[in-house]
């Protein structure tokens, strides 16, 4: 069963080490925290420092009214600060979330966790942050043939180590 664990805000920041790969979901107006990670992590590179690897996952209904900071963004990726991976609940009819896009890029979230990523959650606690979790979890599964118990012992293994961090409202 998943168990919220809301991050303090204390904890919720760039590593020190800006060489540790990040994994960033945030729909919505939880991209903001996201919006300055990689701000910062633009600068460091621009200044020729080494600059982990980073994904975001961005969710919002369509590209036409909701959108934010799509320019942006897409600049971030177009100077390779970041992969990004948007996701839209409301664009033909079809309803792609957050989560989904994780599982359909785990190749590359499953690598980034390998090499030490810390990842990053801010939004809606109701059914975003679950629903995500249970997408890491079913990663981890099918990446180590381990039962849904083993993948949630590993989620809060990691959330003790600090590399699922979770910043959420809205209970």
């Amino acid at each position: 069963m998943y168990a919220l664990v809301q991050d303090t805000k204390s904890r919720f920041r760039l590593p020190e080490d800006a060489s540790i790969p990040l994994i960033m979901i945030g729909p919505g107006t939880g991209l903001v925290p996201f919006r300055g990670f990689l701000q910062e992590r633009a600068v460091l590179k621009a200044q020729g420092k080494a600059v982990g690897k980073s994904l975001l996952f961005f969710g919002c209904r369509n590209p036409e009214q909701d959108y934010i900071y799509e320019d942006e963004l897409q600049a971030f990726a177009d100077q390779g600060v970041t992969k990004l991976s948007v996701a839209f609940s409301r664009l033909d009819g079809k309803k792609t979330y957050v989560q989904d896009k994780i599982k359909q890029d785990r190749e590359k979230v499953w690598q980034l966790i390998e090499q030490g990523a810390i990842i990053y959650i801010c939004g809606d606690a109701s059914k975003m942050a679950p629903d995500v979790h249970k997408a890491f979890a079913t990663i981890y599964q099918d990446k180590t043939g381990r039962s849904e118990q083993e993948a949630n012992q590993w989620l809060d293994e990691l959330t003790a180590e600090n590399r699922y961090l979770v910043d959420v409202w809205g209970i």
